[in-house]
């Protein structure tokens, strides 16, 4: 009976979390907004030393190799957990001796928006926790990549400390080069906004209600300059800047595809259902700062977007690349 109830309290937070997804910007003041923070069984941790080290400390021993997990758009930070409930971040600890934290946050807020209170997230636990920190490593998936991007670049223009110590940033199916989807939703909605049938109009104003996270993915807009005093639902008119991104720290990109054969026209076409293989690899782009060592990068031919949330081989593959780099 427990397992149930639990099980029914992890529902309705990923049902609030698809929620703030796709209308997150709008409920951002109301109850129904989710709080950005470090969760634990569905707790928000308060970042006070003693509070780490008493509560958070039972359930982790606190070391000083920090690993933060953040998930994509619509979802929670369960989304990492394999079917024993285990996940990148245990067994990180677990194999390489670091102490997760998994983020959560609104991930219909601009990404900006996001970023800068990451920014401050990470500033405040540098500060509070117990014992010095030696290194920060992320795991990001999807939409926070872009997350993690985004709070580096907030990081650098204030001169946040956690930043030097950040090492290791791995980016599973981030759309560097923005979202396909987001694209074609934006296309649609100009379409049906031109059509003289108020049917079709109100249609196209029902999808144009999805979030701004949402309409950042258009084109992956990273920076509150990329948006603010734009209008969001131009068609196809990219509006991003180029970003600072740490260049002490290494980059590894994952990304998979629907099939095993790399020229499939499913892979070609859809990438992993979400991104695509060239968004994720993130083409270099001196224009916009990005740019990634090419022989950090792994494909995982056959796994969708949201497997590589909980696979081995992923785990695998990101344990190897920390490992190398000690």
């Amino acid at each position: 009976m427990q397992h149930f109830f639990e099980k029914l309290v992890s529902l309705s937070y990923k049902g609030l979390s698809f929620l703030n997804g796709a209308l997150g910007d709008k409920l951002a003041s109301s109850p129904l907004g989710i709080e950005m923070g470090f969760y634990h069984a569905h707790q928000k941790l308060l970042l006070k030393p003693a509070y780490l080290r008493d509560y958070y400390g039972k359930h982790f021993e606190l070391r000083p190799k920090v690993c933060i997990l953040v998930h994509g758009l619509t979802h929670n930070e369960t989304a990492w957990n394999f079917d024993d409930y285990s996940n990148y971040g245990s067994k990180l600890a677990h194999d390489l001796g670091y102490t997760p934290f998994y983020l959560r946050y609104n991930t219909g807020l601009h990404i900006s928006d996001n970023g800068k209170m990451l920014n401050t997230l990470l500033a405040s636990l540098h500060a509070n926790y117990p014992i010095p920190i030696s290194e920060i490593s992320i795991i990001a998936h999807s939409m926070g990549g872009l997350l993690t991007h985004s709070a580096c670049h907030y990081g650098l223009e204030t001169s946040s400390a956690w930043v030097p110590k950040l090492k290791h940033v791995c980016l599973l199916a981030t759309p560097h080069l923005g979202s396909f989807l987001e694209r074609f939703a934006n296309l649609t909605t100009g379409i049906l906004a031109r059509v003289p049938n108020w049917h079709t109009r109100l249609v196209g104003k029902a999808i144009n209600l999805r979030s701004a996270g949402i309409k950042d993915l258009r084109f992956g807009y990273l920076k509150e300059e990329d948006w603010y005093g734009h209008n969001p639902d131009s068609f196809w008119h990219n509006t991003q800047t180029a970003v600072q991104i740490p260049a002490h720290v290494r980059y590894y990109i994952v990304s998979g595809s629907l099939t095993e054969d790399e020229k499939h026209w499913l892979n070609l076409l859809f990438g992993d259902v979400l991104v695509s293989s060239k968004s994720a690899k993130g083409a270099y782009n001196p224009e916009l700062g990005i740019a990634f060592a090419p022989n950090n990068y792994r494909d995982f031919p056959g796994a969708n977007h949201f497997k590589l949330l909980a696979m081995d081989e992923v785990y695998m593959q990101i344990k190897e690349w920390f490992e190398q780099a000690q």
